[in-house]
């Protein structure tokens, strides 16, 4: 189950959230850095997770950096806008093979969690707690499943606004400024980068970025590719993920590597559905070799082992076990 190796630094997917106020440049600004990593041999095909009544599409054909944007938009309709649609999208978007997927805008899966929570709560005598019971380990799989290795993740985030008095040589003004990110609190530790956009210049800061020491509190007007540039090179100057291991292949290799029944039906719970019909037989081959490690000759009074279920199902639920 674990394992002590020597820290190596790969290419491992990058996960971007890109937050601020409406007007502030969000949708362009994930578009720009997603053409820019394409250009820069970071990821081939994008697309659009669009939550925002489709204004994604508002920006094909736009001219910039020198080329015109081409790219796919995925609709995603009220009814999945919430932590398990988007999980679902995800894993819809990789198995069609886009590997820059941007989701416009997060904010929304935020949204539809607490309406869920609100809808709970009104059919169970106002009891909130019940419904984050549920919505809770959705919003962390949500991320989970975001933030895996399969492929670069741009997110855009909402950011709540407040008024203040400011004083503009001698004019006091009233300015709108950004304060909390329109997610569940905490949502940016699950990014490697974490950029917050002003309406102001459209200035960006970096106010998180992990690995890349040349990012750290990094900012500019209108960010672009020289903006991204030292990303960039960090990322590429890493080693090489190798690309003959394909998804299916990590995962078939953690099934063949599960010492016990459990840590094999852990294994087997964290793998997409997408993919568990491609690995049940892997699964089952395991399975069948571990059960034959620990189960002895039925006796007369025999007991179970303990912690181990007679039967595999109280560890591989039939709703589980999708090759079965």
């Amino acid at each position: 189950m674990f394992e002590v190796r020597k820290a190596k630094r790969q290419r491992r997917p990058l996960k971007i959230s890109i937050e601020g106020l409406s007007g502030s440049g969000k949708t362009f600004s994930a578009l720009r850095l997603a053409f820019a990593m394409k250009r820069a041999g970071i990821g081939k095909k994008i697309v659009v997770a669009d939550s925002e009544n489709e204004s994604a599409g508002l920006y094909d054909g736009v001219q910039m950096d020198g080329e015109k944007w081409e790219y796919e938009v995925c609709p995603i309709p009220h009814t999945a806008q919430h932590p398990v649609g988007y999980a679902e999208c995800y894993e819809y978007l990789v198995g069609a093979g886009f590997d820059i997927v941007i989701f416009d805008s997060l904010s929304h899966a935020w949204h539809g969690a607490m309406e869920k929570v609100d809808t709970y709560a009104r059919a169970n005598r106002g009891d909130k707690f019940g419904g984050w019971a549920q919505v809770t380990p959705e919003q962390r799989k949500m991320l989970t499943t975001m933030t895996d290795p399969r492929s670069h993740c741009i997110a855009t985030m909402r950011v709540k606004s407040e008024y203040e008095r400011i004083d503009d040589a001698g004019k006091t003004k009233i300015k709108k400024v950004g304060m909390k990110t329109d997610q569940r609190e905490n949502t940016e530790y699950e990014f490697d980068a974490v950029i917050r956009l002003e309406v102001e210049n459209h200035a960006a800061r970096v106010e998180k970025v992990r690995g890349c020491t040349a990012m750290d509190g990094k900012t500019c007007d209108h960010p672009g590719p020289t903006f991204w540039k030292p990303l960039f090179d960090w990322w590429l100057s890493a080693e090489p993920v190798d690309a003959a291991v394909s998804p299916e292949d990590q995962h078939r290799r953690l099934l063949n590597a599960a010492k016990t029944l459990p840590d094999l039906a852990t294994v087997w719970g964290a793998i997409p559905k997408v993919l568990q019909s491609r690995l049940a037989d892997d699964k089952d081959r395991r399975k069948a070799a571990l059960a034959s490690k620990v189960k002895v000759p039925a006796t007369a009074g025999a007991k179970a082992l303990p912690g181990l279920p007679d039967d595999d199902d109280a560890l591989f639920p039939a709703g589980a076990r999708v090759g079965d």
